[in-house]
């Protein structure tokens, strides 16, 4: 019970920590602090052409991520190391534990 008070007491003071803080932050309606149209437009475009910029570099990532990916697999990787598409390599759940051994067995070429 004791813990609950004190945790309420907390919050309280949390709560109007941050009343008080916010409230004090008066830069934000200062005449002085205020934009103008042109000036605020300016920075709107600022804004939209860094995002734009950020987008683009990752999306020119992506693709030269995924080019250099392809040309390692197709040169670097050596294929005997995954098997082709077998109609009895099928992930169908094993009944027995025996059926579950021998299936852990040849996927993992133990034999």
């Amino acid at each position: 019970m004791k813990n609950k008070s004190l945790f309420k007491v907390l919050s309280l003071f949390a709560i109007v920590a941050v009343v008080l803080f916010v409230t004090a932050q008066s830069g934000f309606c200062d005449a002085e602090t205020t934009l103008n149209a042109k000036q605020a437009a300016d920075m709107q475009k600022d804004m939209i052409t860094k995002i734009v910029i950020a987008a683009l570099g990752v999306a020119i990532s992506s693709i030269a991520i995924w080019i250099i990916g392809s040309i390692y697999n197709k040169f670097f990787v050596d294929r005997s190391l995954f098997p082709s598409n077998d109609k009895d390599d099928v992930l169908n759940t094993p009944k027995t534990v025996e059926e579950a051994v021998a299936g852990f067995i040849k996927r993992n070429r133990l034999q």
